[in-house]
């Protein structure tokens, strides 16, 4: 039997403690790319460079992050289930901080945008990992705090990222090299953290259980699991596709706000950073506040709660934001609802599989969500040049973000379908116990 490097039982909170801390260095490396990249990409271009190249070399950069991210999670999800959820987790941390590291050597843009792919493999393929860790070591009674817990990282990793790059002095090389730092966390999980015991005795069942363990095709050969596996790849593909098509863009509404009232161009950055802290912070605001909430109301009513104030904030801070300060206030609260909905996919998609394809479903959902969502933004950005003949000049930005603010209503129409598993014990949804789906 596979006990992992500790016979003692795991303590929860040492658990969501390194999950945590490598999920707040996963975001803090995907920053860290959108802080640097334009620096990167005019010294590795050269002093020819043009602004369109290095904002195309710049563009694939993240591009190609996202697709690594994505894939990363579907490969490392199966990987999860069939070589345990404490090992993988560790060998993602130790993928991405390497690789991130060695991006600060890079002699060529096509060596960056390489580095950045097989980093962000690791970056993708942690979430799946940690978030089914934490599903089968937390009881019942707890779960759902400690995955929002674990989700709220995500905005503990912006602020990360921004100390680090202020600390190099803005030095793209040395932010990558300080990337590199999680590397000794793949250690100390390695040595402090062993397999859940629910996938231990899985793992053990695994020749009755033949290929079905980390098996995408198990998946979809039973007709609820693909059901659900069907639904929870919709409600990603909702609320990712909005998101990334209305929260990515906020930077250009304050640029206009701020270019309206007057705002010296070298004051403009300035004011834009401080605007996007405050989004973030609304973001972790949602991430925690989503926890009382879900066990309160359950999973599903939670889900439609912020997907109607998603449908109603976002627009709102968009259209009625005349001033800088305004703004400020508006978007922090469209941050908290559009951020909580992902509070929920961390809770949520662990408890829709049983044990043997946990970690293979959860991540399926979530990182299909975020390739299938990638036209958010360039979507975003069509609207607001089509806008433009239509709309007074300055609110181009303005209505194309309230647009995209609606795709949220298309969750309210999801929602109904979930089922519901706040209160549900982990082992009620395994193959030979009968699915609850009240």
């Amino acid at each position: 039997m596979i006990q992992g490097p500790s016979a003692a039982a795991n303590r929860p909170w040492l658990v969501l403690a390194v999950a945590y801390l490598g999920w707040v260095f996963d975001l803090m490396d995907v920053f860290l790319m959108v802080l640097v990249r334009d620096r990167a990409m005019t010294e590795l271009l050269g002093p020819g460079a043009t602004v369109q190249q290095i904002g195309v070399w710049g563009g694939w950069a993240l591009g190609i992050t996202l697709i690594g991210w994505a894939a990363g999670g579907l490969i490392f999800g199966m990987v999860a289930d069939r070589w345990g959820r404490a090992r993988t987790m560790a060998l993602t941390i130790l993928i991405y901080a390497v690789f991130t590291g060695l991006c600060g050597l890079a002699q060529t843009p096509g060596q960056l945008i390489l580095l950045r792919f097989i980093a962000s493999l690791g970056i993708g393929g942690e979430w799946g990992a940690g978030a089914s860790l934490i599903a089968e070591v937390f009881p019942r009674t707890s779960r759902a705090a400690a995955a929002g817990i674990l989700q709220s990282a995500a905005a503990t990793g912006f602020f990360a990222a921004i100390l680090l790059e202020y600390l190099v002095g803005g030095n793209w090389r040395w932010a990558f090299f300080g990337g590199a730092i999680p590397a000794a966390l793949a250690l100390v999980v390695r040595l402090t953290v062993r397999e859940p015991e629910t996938w231990v005795a899985v793992r053990s069942r695994a020749r009755a259980l033949g290929d079905r363990v980390g098996s995408l095709a198990a998946l979809l050969a039973d007709p609820e699991l693909k059901r659900r596996l069907i639904l929870g790849t919709a409600l990603a593909v909702i609320g990712i596709f909005a998101y990334w098509g209305t929260n990515f863009w906020v930077n250009a509404r304050f640029t206009e706000l701020l270019s309206a009232a007057g705002t010296p161009p070298d004051a403009l950055a300035s004011g834009v950073r401080r605007a996007l802290i405050v989004l973030n912070l609304g973001n972790l605001a949602g991430f925690l506040i989503y926890i009382p909430i879900t066990n309160r109301i359950g999973r599903k009513a939670a889900f439609a709660v912020f997907h109607a104030g998603s449908l109603v904030t976002m627009p709102l801070a968009y259209l009625a934001s005349t001033t800088y300060e305004i703004g400020l206030v508006l978007f922090f609260f469209a941050g908290l609802f559009t951020s909580g909905i992902y509070s929920g996919y961390t809770i949520y998609f662990p408890e829709l599989f049983p044990t043997h394809v946990r970690a293979t479903g959860a991540s399926f959902c979530y990182n299909v969500g975020r390739v299938i969502s990638a036209p958010g933004p360039v979507l975003m950005g069509w609207l607001i040049g089509a806008l433009a003949a239509v709309v007074p000049a300055g609110r181009q930005v303005a209505w194309a973000g309230a647009l995209m603010g609606g795709v949220y209503l298309l969750g309210l129409v999801v929602v109904p379908f979930l089922p519901e598993t706040r209160g549900i014990e982990l082992k009620d949804v395994e193959p030979d116990v009968a699915v609850r789906t009240a």
